[in-house]
């Protein structure tokens, strides 16, 4: 650069132009951003990496000694304000934020020096508090919780911040009643708010707390039970008294209250639900009472045995009346159980056919603990097209079985089903009847147009002699690409008789994809996929920028695609600027070429070219060119 300066100078000097003055080396000339850009910080706080300038003279060397100028916008303070650079020409400050988030911006400019500042741009993000210790979960109206709440100032990330002078207040964030005692207290030098004397007022139930201060985001408490005393009684609510089927399940789970001696509901209560009689299960047995004192059974299932069933519900605290709670319930027995009647099919796979091959179904007939059940009425169905069924020819045989036929014509997967005197088996059979091979000529296959460096789809559905789809025959199936690309390979299974395959080509023009069948092509291959140029790429897009002209010269951008393809198509931006003159967008020719006229002001001067497309620097931009007359 310092050569082709001098080369200047020398040719001005030999035309008379004498008077030209450049500026001097070690002069400042430039200002740049080194470090400190786009930090997070933390409202009020000095942000934890100093913001850094660098000052060079015309030729890019270092400038020290130049008195830089720091100005906070939006609020908070830099420090210094002023500095001066370094051996390195680097000069640097401390930012501190504002009290509010959002985002800050900080101005680096130095004495005399005709350009632009550099600016540094922050996020102030506000601090917030963290209980450290969460108030008591149980307490009475008007006495102080236990423990008492203690919180810590925190930075965005929950990392303690040490700072003394923080006043926090407390309020209900949810629920009625007052706070008495210490509703505010202050952060000692570590950060740390500790209340002290803190107590609710109000009715019994559940309330939350809220603490805030200025500057930082709030908190809320976890729920606090308020006025529920000791429990002193257990009484039942709901699930005595019913009949249902035998081993089956209560449709009203029992439940409990557990209140103190005032008549309260007393949450936090273990209850135990323990079957004393009659056999079967219960779920969810070790249950705690909710904000109202109350408790359920997850579920209670009655024995196998017609009659009398008991369930008790009993809590462990000493002198409590009604404990334990006892539930009576009465089980009746259920001649069929539909959700225990079975449905067999032999074989499970079978050949597609009109009645040929057929698999034999057999429906067996049950109560709820699995017994045969004779003379029962049995229809079977089956999901699916094609299909053809023999019903049983009478009810069920002393082994509670009836048996029918299936057979059906089209392929897949058929669900037999069956219902029993009226309802649904709970169970059901699955035949799998089969296609015939793939043949080609019933076969068909898709190619759409391709993208230069974008993958090409190609779909092939393989069908039977019958058009049935094929599954698991990848490897009958080949293709190959020829033409303006070059490719090969196996196909992959998505389903239900559909492959894919697909390649990339990197070369604009026609490709022919031939698609075989066991050696055959189907109908219509090869098909023909016309490969378009991919998006303009910065990297392989190219411009013709001469190293020396006279007066004016004409730039020709060329716009290509990542693998070098020239588009031959227009509509992207491309835009030609320099340090001596505004942007400009070049002329769109239509046919991935851009033009525009670059006609600087002075002679003999070197200037620096910007070429870019799609707001994007294309391959070797910046370029330097020369204007000589």
């Amino acid at each position: 650069m310092r050569r082709l300066c001098l080369l200047a100078l020398f040719a001005l000097t030999a035309c008379g132009g004498g008077d030209l003055v450049l500026p001097n080396e070690g002069q400042p000339a430039s200002l740049a951003v080194v470090r400190g850009d786009l930090q997070n910080g933390t409202v009020g706080q000095p942000l934890p990496d100093s913001l850094v300038v660098r000052v060079t003279d015309r030729f890019g060397d270092p400038v020290p000694g130049a008195e830089v100028t720091w100005t906070a916008d939006n609020g908070g303070t830099v420090d210094p304000a002023t500095s001066l650079t370094d051996g390195a020409g680097r000069a640097a400050t401390v930012r501190t934020l504002g009290s509010q988030a959002g985002t800050y911006t900080t101005r680096a400019s130095v004495t005399g020096l005709e350009v632009d500042p550099a600016i540094f741009v922050t996020n102030a993000l506000a601090a917030q508090l963290i209980l450290a210790t969460q108030p008591g979960s149980i307490a009475t109206s008007g006495t102080p919780l236990d423990p008492q709440p203690v919180l810590q100032l925190a930075d965005p990330a929950g990392n303690p911040i040490a700072r003394g002078g923080v006043t926090v207040t407390v309020q209900i964030a949810s629920g009625s009643g007052s706070l008495s005692g210490g509703t505010s207290a202050t952060s000692d030098d570590n950060g740390r708010v500790a209340f002290a004397g803190l107590a609710v007022q109000g009715s019994a139930g559940l309330r939350t707390l809220i603490f805030a201060a200025d500057g930082f985001a709030s908190v809320i408490s976890a729920p606090i039970a308020l006025g529920v005393g000791a429990p002193a009684s257990i009484e039942l609510v709901t699930g005595d008294g019913q009949t249902v089927t035998v081993g089956s399940p209560l449709p009203i789970a029992p439940s409990v209250l557990v209140k103190d001696a005032t008549g309260n509901g007393v949450a936090g209560v273990p209850v135990s639900f323990v079957i004393t009689g009659g056999g079967g299960t219960v779920t969810g047995e070790d249950q705690v009472t909710g904000a109202a004192g109350t408790a359920t059974v997850g579920s209670w299932t009655l024995g196998k045995a017609p009659g009398a069933n008991t369930l008790e519900a009993r809590i462990s605290t000493g002198g409590v009346s009604g404990n334990p709670v006892v539930f009576h319930a009465t089980g009746q027995p259920g001649p069929l159980s539909p959700e225990k009647s079975t449905v067999a099919a032999a074989p499970a796979t079978i050949g597609a056919s009109t009645g040929a091959a057929f698999s034999t179904i057999t429906v067996t007939a049950t109560d709820d603990f699995g017994n045969p059940l004779p003379n029962v009425q049995v229809a079977i169905s089956a999901t699916g097209a094609g299909n053809a069924l023999v019903q049983p020819s009478g009810p069920t045989n002393d082994k509670g079985q009836a048996v029918g036929r299936f057979s059906s014509t089209s392929p897949g997967d058929h669900v037999v089903s069956a219902t029993v005197n009226g309802s649904t088996a709970g169970r059901t059979a699955t035949v799998k009847v089969t296609a015939g091979p793939p043949v080609a000529s019933a076969s068909s296959a898709e190619v759409g147009p391709g993208t230069a460096g974008a993958p090409t789809a190609v779909a092939v559905h393989l069908k039977d002699a019958s058009g049935n789809p094929v599954s698991g025959a990848a490897a009958k199936v080949s293709i190959e690409v020829s033409g303006a690309n070059s490719a090969g390979g196996t196909v992959t299974e998505t389903g239900n008789g559909d492959y894919t395959f697909s390649y990339t080509p990197t070369r604009t023009g026609t490709d022919q994809v031939r698609v075989r069948v066991d050696g055959a092509e189907v109908p219509g291959s090869p098909f023909a996929s016309v490969v378009s140029a991919g998006p303009a790429d910065p990297g392989q897009t190219t411009a013709d920028v001469p190293g020396l002209f006279s007066f004016s010269t004409t730039i020709t951008v060329t716009a290509k695609d990542a693998q070098g393809n020239v588009l031959g198509r227009g509509g992207d931006a491309v835009v030609i600027s320099s340090d001596a003159t505004a942007p400009v967008t070049a002329a769109d020719q239509g046919n991935g070429t851009y033009s525009a006229v670059f006609a600087p002001p002075s002679s003999f001067t070197t200037y620096s070219v910007t070429i870019t497309i799609n707001g994007a620097p294309i391959a070797g931009s910046p370029f330097t060119t020369q204007r000589f007359f």
